[in-house]
């Protein structure tokens, strides 16, 4: 803020000490009363710009908030992803791209990974082909981070799921087993939001058939062989109760997710 002509400091005195510049000498009244004044203008100054500041966090957080509700409905809408066309995809990433804008890009995240997170959005290809499988259907797909293991949760249906009805349902439960590591080479970067994933083990395991508890079957799984074709991914929003991460996968099958946070993943 400029200081206005009334808020110079007067002069009471302008003599000369018998050679060199000009000696000033200042009221002390004087100079008490511009602190006085000066202090009002920078104090108000300071509550001016915290005002500033609050109402910009609250109308971000506002505008996050909607988005994150838009994001939510166009997933309903569009069976997460499975049941859009590129086109529909637009309006999804148009909200995603103005959550990470009015997020800042802070590497600094508001909320710990930790926790049960459900899909709701994706556009990654290795995900959207599940549902072309004759045979099975795609239902819940959680991913569970429990550092430094992951656990992705794939619920697959029978097609014809709709005409048994609940009480006859049968569901079939996949688990891919990762774990998380900091990825460290040059080719990945000294990014603290990018997450490294070995893959470990697939598992199938029975939960239901025809409304009957399967669950005491014994899954079928197998260990995977540790290969240089490791994914990573990046986290580029995590608040209290969403999740987009960005997915990139060998030979170009990366992909956005869009996950809520969620208590459980039971079946």
């Amino acid at each position: 803020m400029t200081l206005m002509n009334e808020s110079i400091i007067p002069l009471t005195n302008v003599r000369h000490s018998g050679f060199g510049k000009p000696h000033l000498q200042i009221s002390r009244s004087s100079q008490k009363q511009q602190q006085r004044r000066y202090s009002t203008i920078v104090n108000n100054d300071s509550e001016e710009n915290d005002s500033t500041t609050t109402t910009a966090t609250a109308a971000t957080k506002k505008t996050i908030e909607s988005l994150k509700r838009e994001l939510i409905n166009l997933g309903a809408s569009y069976d997460r992803g499975y049941r859009a066309t590129s086109q529909q995809m637009n309006p999804e990433q148009n909200a995603i791209r103005g959550i990470d804008d009015n997020s800042g890009g802070d590497d600094t995240l508001s909320s710990p990974l930790a926790g049960n997170w459900r899909m709701i959005w994706t556009t990654a290809a290795d995900v959207l082909t599940l549902n072309a499988n004759p045979f099975t259907t795609v239902g819940a797909i959680y991913q569970v981070f429990d550092p430094p293991s992951v656990t992705n949760i794939i619920d697959l249906l029978p097609p014809f799921q709709t005409l048994l009805g609940s009480e006859r349902g049968s569901l079939l439960r996949a688990k891919v087993q990762t774990r998380a590591y900091e990825p460290t080479t040059k080719k990945e970067g000294n990014n603290k939001n990018k997450i490294g994933l070995a893959f470990e083990s697939i598992s199938l395991e029975p939960v239901e058939l025809f409304g009957n508890d399967v669950g005491f079957l014994p899954p079928l799984g197998f260990d995977l062989p540790r290969t240089p074709f490791e994914g990573f991914f990046d986290v580029t929003f995590l608040d209290e109760n969403l999740l987009i991460i960005q997915q990139n996968a060998q030979g170009g099958l990366g992909g956005l997710f869009v996950l809520t946070k969620v208590d459980n993943f039971d079946p």
